[in-house]
């Protein structure tokens, strides 16, 4: 059966010695992997406005006025930031993802959707069209 003494305990493993009070980064470094770019640090907690912008899809007026109805400020990330972003204005990613579920956004895609087809026809010189689509504004 092995060298096991009657009435002590069961030795552990050495792999459940390895994941118990280790840390993730250092469980990594043990395990022979790497950790990936943008899991950990600055990258993962905080997000750039213009990388915000191209997540949401939206301009930067409308992300402004977004910001402002749902109430979400810049946030300065603790620590050091990196030389190359400095002054750069930072916002939690988690923040970012909660608006990204937002209705008002849809409602904020519908209304340029909306825009972009009536200046269309008022610059291909179709006024009835122009006033037609002026009429069904979305709600």
């Amino acid at each position: 059966m092995g060298n096991r003494v009657k009435g002590r305990p069961k030795r552990k493993s050495i792999k459940a010695a390895l994941s118990s009070d280790v840390g993730s980064k250092r469980k990594l470094s043990r395990m022979g992997k790497k950790q990936k770019k943008g899991h950990a640090g600055l990258e993962a907690t905080f997000i750039g406005r213009s990388k915000c912008l191209k997540m949401l899809q939206v301009t930067l007026k409308d992300f402004r006025r977004l910001c402002i109805l749902k109430g979400i400020y810049p946030r300065q990330p603790l620590g050091r930031v990196p030389g190359k972003k400095k002054g750069q204005t930072f916002y939690h990613i988690k923040d970012i993802k909660a608006i990204a579920h937002e209705p008002i956004l849809e409602s904020f895609r519908e209304f340029r959707a909306y825009m972009k087809k009536v200046r269309r026809a008022a610059g291909r010189n179709e006024r009835d069209e122009a006033l037609r689509r002026h009429a069904s504004v979305p709600t």
